[in-house]
């Protein structure tokens, strides 16, 4: 079975990160400081040493004279070694003259060079310093120093920093754990609220979180997210709903026909050729029902490709071109401008906008009637025909899906204004539906303006 070491939670790595971190530097700074503290004392007791030296040197006649007792701990040298934890010796070969201070506990070997040197002996450790005696008798002095205390302070002082480094860490850990608590109390609460949320459900958001800032841009892109989830599914139900009402009239006309035909293989041929263009007829009808049905789905849902520039003025164009092949008796007047219109937005949306306007004109207009299409400076498109037009008090009424005019010349799906009103606000833009110089209905689609050339 694998061990994980690594905690799970964010609360809890950001506690073990954070309590290692200071355990780390505390070690580490402790270690520097005892480090440093060592070093200096180390050197006051070299310093030390040489001024002993230095003090002895002046009269080595005494220490000689004295002999090697020193039990009574009095000296002449301003008791520079009694209770000094010292040791001075005299040496002349490989023989110890004379020696005065601490009696060591075991005996200390004849250095074989000068200088400074430390010595373990009997369990005690000792800084020794050997230098020339400054008469021509050919013999050195030794000043000793017991470094006993000194080990025990620096022994103190490692114990003292791991101490200090122990509790630094448990204080930080405990601290970090109670803050870090408070810290990601907002994630929690955005935790909970995700836990409500069941499916199906639309209108459900998660909590607002106001601070900290993150924390409140994650709360915000999540509820935009489910916002637009609720949109398409919306837009799905919607979609689902709208095409199994619409759908059912022509369906079960195209049924009935089928029937007939089945039923019937006596017919005469004109009567099976009125049948199969009824048949046709509603055949067109779902199709263009089910592409329109699309088109509004995937506008509800914003199931739409990245914008970029639509030259207007090229598009109302070749939109007139293909809409006078389907309505040859219909006259279209197109009128350009000689400047350049461009906007940003979806070729094929725009496209499908300005077709609908034109193709809703030849259905509601006179029959044979002409149809004036315009590009005006600032991104507008005008259409006006010469029908009866639309009362004021019911223009934003067929906007709406599935509702038709009141005298339609053709069988239009009722979506076709729908979907320029739904393509003018994806671009930002506005349908204004209003009275055309000749009576009829003038339809004005605005678009922003991108860029002017």
């Amino acid at each position: 079975m694998t061990v994980k070491l690594v905690p799970r939670s964010v609360r809890a790595q950001v506690t073990v990160c954070v309590a290692v971190l200071v355990m780390l530097v505390v070690a580490v700074a402790g270690l520097v400081i005892t480090l440093r503290i060592d070093h200096r004392d180390r050197e006051d007791v070299d310093r030390q040493l040489l001024a002993r030296a230095e003090k002895v040197q002046d009269d080595t006649a005494k220490l000689i004279t004295d002999g090697d007792g020193g039990q009574d701990g009095a000296d002449d040298y301003g008791g520079l070694l009694a209770g000094s934890e010292s040791l001075v010796r005299l040496l002349a070969g490989d023989r110890v003259v004379a020696e005065r201070g601490e009696e060591p506990r075991a005996p200390l070997p004849v250095p074989d060079s000068d200088g400074f040197t430390t010595l373990a002996v009997g369990g005690q450790t000792w800084r020794s310093l050997v230098q020339p005696l400054d008469n021509d008798t050919g013999g050195r002095l030794q000043v000793l120093q017991n470094l006993d205390s000194l080990e025990h302070r620096v022994a103190d002082n490692r114990r003292i920093a791991i101490g200090v480094a122990v509790v630094a860490t448990v204080v930080a850990a405990v601290g970090v754990w109670l803050i870090a608590g408070l810290v990601l109390a907002p994630l929690q609460r955005l935790r909970a609220g995700a836990r409500r949320i069941l499916p199906g459900e639309v209108d459900q958001r998660l909590p607002e979180v106001h601070r900290p800032r993150e924390v409140a841009d994650l709360s915000a892109t999540l509820n935009g997210m489910l916002e637009r989830l609720q949109d398409s599914m919306l837009a799905t139900r919607r979609f689902t709903a709208d095409a199994g009402h619409e759908l059912r009239t022509p369906l079960t006309s195209l049924g009935m026909d089928l029937e007939t035909l089945l039923r019937h293989p006596e017919l005469s041929e004109p009567d099976r050729r009125r049948t199969l263009a009824a048949m046709a007829v509603e055949h067109h009808r779902i199709v263009t029902l089910l592409d329109g049905l699309q088109t509004l789905a995937r506008g509800d849902a914003a199931a739409l490709p990245a914008p970029g520039r639509v030259e207007l003025v090229e598009l109302v164009g070749v939109a007139v071109d293909q809409v006078r092949q389907r309505h040859p008796g219909v006259t279209y007047q197109f009128h350009g401008t000689s400047e350049r219109v461009v906007v940003s937005g979806w070729a094929a949306g725009l496209r499908l906008a300005v077709e609908n306007l034109l193709d809703n004109a030849a259905l509601h207009g006179r029959p044979h009637g002409t149809v004036d299409v315009s590009v005006r400076p600032g991104a507008a498109v005008t259409v006006a025909d010469d029908g009866p037009g639309i009362p004021a008090d019911h223009r934003e009424e067929v906007k709406r899906r599935f509702t038709r005019g009141d005298r339609p010349r053709g069988d239009g799906s009722g979506l076709g204004l729908a979907l320029v009103d739904q393509q003018a606000q994806l671009h930002g833009g506005s349908l204004d539906l209003g009275d055309a110089p000749g009576g009829g209905l003038l339809a004005t689609l605005t678009i922003p303006t991108g860029h002017d050339s």
